[in-house]
């Protein structure tokens, strides 16, 4: 029964970093979008562009940020907020190791990113494999 509880805990502690920083960044994009995106190289050429990243970057993030955050302050949701976790960051890592593989490695932040994609995956599988059996 402890170990149960250490292992709810751990996965929904892991969920909560996941929707603090998807939230988190997410508010960034939403509030200054041209700001966030110059940071990572991404030029706004006009509205339309602000408009589809602040939609995308600000809006989508924060907005799994509160769907993953409810699920890690529901016993019930837990194990589904981490496999909607894993999905996400396999899906980000995946498409960022893809795009490097195309056009080489700009700099050593993006090795980071994909690093604490990775980590975030795994961390949230892992959790979601040892709740299912946790129960």
């Amino acid at each position: 029964m402890y170990r149960a509880g250490m292992e709810l805990l751990g996965g929904r502690i892991v969920l909560a970093l996941d929707a603090f920083l998807f939230a988190g960044f997410g508010a960034l994009y939403w509030i200054s979008p041209v700001a966030m995106a110059e940071k990572v190289g991404i030029a706004m050429i006009g509205p339309g562009a602000v408009i589809d990243v602040q939609g995308l970057y600000g809006g989508l993030e924060l907005g799994l940020g509160v769907f993953l955050g409810s699920c890690a302050l529901s016993v019930d949701r837990t194990r589904l907020g981490l496999v909607a976790g894993a999905c996400v960051l396999c899906g980000i890592a995946l498409s960022r190791i893809v795009a490097v593989a195309r056009f080489g490695l700009p700099d050593s932040s993006v090795a980071v990113l994909i690093g604490l994609d990775v980590l975030g995956a795994i961390l949230n599988l892992w959790f979601a494999l040892r709740y299912r059996t946790a129960q």
